[in-house]
């Protein structure tokens, strides 16, 4: 498999990962390995324009709103960036701090549409709620790779990440609570499993 970005040393491949950093880490440097590959870089500097965004994708992020817009929000113009970008023949998108700024509904289209369309992500966070995006997460502190792997391995690490300055996400640190209690036997780690194991 073709490596797609390095930290540190160590190679990361073609896979959809979370880097779930400390504020130590200048994930920049990372960014200048990216735009040797086949790579859309996506930031909160990059410009983007609404005229060449096609009403069908405006239509199915429900972002029709942005084309009457007077005074357009940062968070607008986030969308706009990122909506922009979609109709690319790119490979891998990277998002660098940037989704967690956006709303909810917004994040889980965006990466459900990324994934029908076989794209691969990279989402660069401080936020460890972001970590729910993906399968795969890297965590990183200054500058060294802490641990590697599936999401559900990676988030049961609990003592590792809190001496990191990271709490557990929020459904995750819920059903941990609830599996203590015996309510369910296992972590969760979306809300909609998370209801249907308690009502069943």
């Amino acid at each position: 498999m073709e490596k797609l970005f390095t930290i540190n040393n160590k190679d990361f491949y073609h896979v959809s990962t979370t880097v779930l950093y400390t504020s130590s880490y200048n994930y920049l440097e990372d960014a200048k390995e990216f735009i040797h590959h086949n790579v859309v870089v996506i930031n909160e500097e990059k410009n983007a324009n609404l005229s060449d965004i096609p009403v069908s994708i405006l239509q199915e992020f429900n972002c029709l709103d942005l084309l009457t817009k007077t005074d357009l929000t940062k968070i607008d113009n986030l969308k706009i960036t990122i909506l922009e970008n979609l109709n690319t023949n790119k490979d891998v998108y990277v998002f660098l701090n940037v989704l967690t700024y956006l709303p909810r509904e917004f994040k889980n289209k965006l990466i459900t549409y990324l994934a029908t369309q076989n794209k691969i992500i990279i989402n660069y966070t401080e936020d460890i709620e972001e970590s729910l995006l993906l399968n795969h997460i890297v965590v990183i502190h200054e500058n060294q790779v802490i641990m590697e792997g599936a999401k559900e391995a990676i988030l049961k690490e609990e003592k590792i990440l809190n001496k990191l300055g990271f709490n557990l996400p929020f459904i995750v640190e819920l059903s941990s609570g609830l599996k203590y209690y015996g309510l369910v036997n296992e972590l969760y780690f979306n809300p909609e499993s998370l209801v249907k194991a308690l009502w069943n």
